[in-house]
């Protein structure tokens, strides 16, 4: 029997097929605004949650993230502070790159967590690693989110998943996370946004899709 987080990534795989024009140039201006902040010495990677990382975007809609980057000054608290200055200045430098790309309708970015990839490492080197929740964490937001720069911290990602014991525990504990999300009426609302999302560009939501959803969401 398939476990949630299963069921969801199946999900999410069939409305990938219904991207919209707007997902496809908004994944496009994150690239290269990532890239443009790379240029400014601060190399990063992103993962998108929401609506963009089920393909139905709309050109005015939020956008939630989570900033993957390396960080000396909290290699060993396991993650940056919201008032990290690396942290604030790649949000701050993304969001500037965003905005001057020529023709940018604007939208508002919400930071929703922030990976540092140096204690990730450092986690990561010990034999066997510990089940940290900073690597579940990492793990479940590179499952179910839309990557940016995934070559940047995809070797991470492969370690843990090639780690029998430590997938276990994961998937019971993302399966866990995603349990307590199903619960909220905002989940349930956005699948709703999409599917309607999906019928006014004349598209017909298809009968195996709609089965599908209903079994996930009675989960």
């Amino acid at each position: 029997m398939s476990t949630l987080i299963e069921k969801f990534l199946t999900l999410k795989d069939n409305y990938r097929n219904f991207d919209t024009r707007a997902c496809l140039k908004r994944m496009q201006r994150f690239r290269r605004a990532v890239e443009k902040v790379a240029l400014q010495g601060r190399p990063i990677a992103l993962e998108i949650l929401g609506s963009i990382s089920f393909g139905i975007v709309e050109p005015g809609s939020d956008a939630d993230c989570v900033l993957l980057h390396y960080c000396d000054l909290h290699g060993d608290g396991g993650e940056c502070p919201d008032d990290c200055p690396n942290f604030v200045f790649e949000k701050n430098a993304l969001a500037e790159a965003l905005a001057a790309q020529p023709g940018a309708q604007p939208f508002n970015i919400e930071f929703l967590d922030c990976v540092n990839l140096t204690s990730i490492e450092k986690h990561l080197a010990s034999e066997p690693f510990v089940q940290d929740p900073i690597l579940y964490r990492m793990l479940y937001y590179c499952t179910v989110g839309r990557p940016v720069n995934r070559p940047f911290f995809i070797r991470y990602c492969k370690i843990m998943e090639n780690n029998r014991d430590f997938m276990k525990g994961f998937i019971e504990w993302s399966s866990q996370a995603l349990e307590a999300y199903l619960k909220t009426s905002t989940h349930r609302l956005s699948f709703e946004k999409y599917n309607q999302r999906i019928i006014s560009t004349g598209l017909a939501l298809p009968k195996e899709l709609q089965a599908e959803l209903k079994r996930y969401l009675e989960e």
